[in-house]
């Protein structure tokens, strides 16, 4: 091979790495990156290497579920996988070809973690701080060098930043915030940011606004053009925290607030037919995985008729 087309494939790879961090965070153009696949078959086939890869890794990692040793990157995929269609050019990749790419993934690109609904993951970082991923969440990390960065795309996180390290840098969408050594929880919605800090100080920011210090025992919410800061206490812990050991720790909450949690974990959502039984207030210490005792509890104390369809369960009186 000569230096000439050695180059030129350092430059197809380095660039193919590139557009899988794009996107890969949803960043990307897709018209763009399309237009670059198929501009040369080369393009596409190193792409498949790049996504096959950071398959192996995550599986390397304990990241991702089983999958055969042969990795064939050619059909239309969901969520992230729908970006990375690889069409008439795609490559079937081997663990033995995997060995270098896969440095090249972790010094160059992001790694990245998801669960499915009810699903719970825990990963830990070289430097001995940790993520725990939430039901149906989704993140990516870099943590390389000066660059120490964790994008929550979906759902929930708990991290921890290690006393002996330096801060880490969240991002979720517009938000941003530097935490500091500690605990913290931050979970994605719609249209805003929670983050709440178990023992450390974060600060927050978002379109230029004054950054926000959040103490232990505080929680920041972050709205695009409002943000506020919260004491949090004990009970709310407890009920914020519950996930982690898959439990849901009622201390006085509302039933319209415990069932969105509860579908949080449910493929069988729960439905309130009636407005006016949200308001009830529910205590004591549940299952995430399974609302039977609860739903039980609710008939016998309250009177509420529990209704069992095919995808879900309604509330009634």
């Amino acid at each position: 091979m000569t230096s000439e087309s050695s180059t030129s494939v350092d430059d197809i790879m380095e660039t193919a790495s590139q557009w899988f961090a794009r996107m890969d965070s949803g960043e990307g153009d897709q018209a763009a990156f399309e237009a670059w696949r198929t501009a040369d078959p080369r393009h596409a086939a190193a792409f498949a290497r790049i996504y096959a890869s950071m398959r192996q890794m995550e599986r390397l990692r304990g990241l991702a579920d089983p999958e055969p040793v042969r990795v064939q990157v050619s059909a239309p995929l969901t969520t992230r996988r729908r970006l990375l269609q690889i069409g008439g050019a795609a490559a079937v990749v081997t663990v033995a070809s995997l060995a270098g790419m896969a440095l090249f993934i972790l010094t160059s690109g992001r790694v990245e973690a998801a669960t499915r609904v009810g699903e719970r993951k825990t990963v830990v970082f070289p430097n001995g701080g940790e993520i725990e991923l939430n039901t149906d969440s989704r993140a990516a990390w870099k943590i390389n060098g000066d660059e120490r960065t964790l994008w929550l795309k979906r759902g929930e996180v708990a991290v921890k930043v290690p006393v002996s390290g330096r801060g880490l840098e969240l991002k979720a969408g517009p938000h941003a915030a530097s935490l500091g050594p500690g605990e913290y929880i931050a979970r994605l919605r719609d249209n805003s940011l929670d983050i709440i800090s178990l023992a450390g100080t974060a600060t927050v920011s978002q379109d230029g606004a004054p950054p926000l210090r959040v103490n232990a025992h505080q929680a920041a919410i972050l709205i695009k053009g409002q943000e506020r800061v919260r004491p949090v206490s004990t009970n709310d812990l407890d009920f914020l925290t519950g996930w982690r050991t898959d439990e849901l720790v009622l201390n006085g909450q509302v039933l319209s607030e415990v069932v969105e949690e509860y579908n949080r974990y449910l493929d069988r959502k729960i439905i309130i037919a009636n407005p006016e039984l949200g308001a009830i207030q529910l205590g004591g210490r549940f299952t995430n995985r399974d609302p039977a005792r609860l739903l039980a509890g609710l008939e016998v104390s309250f009177g509420i008729h529990v209704t069992q369809q095919d995808n879900t369960i309604i509330l009634s009186r």
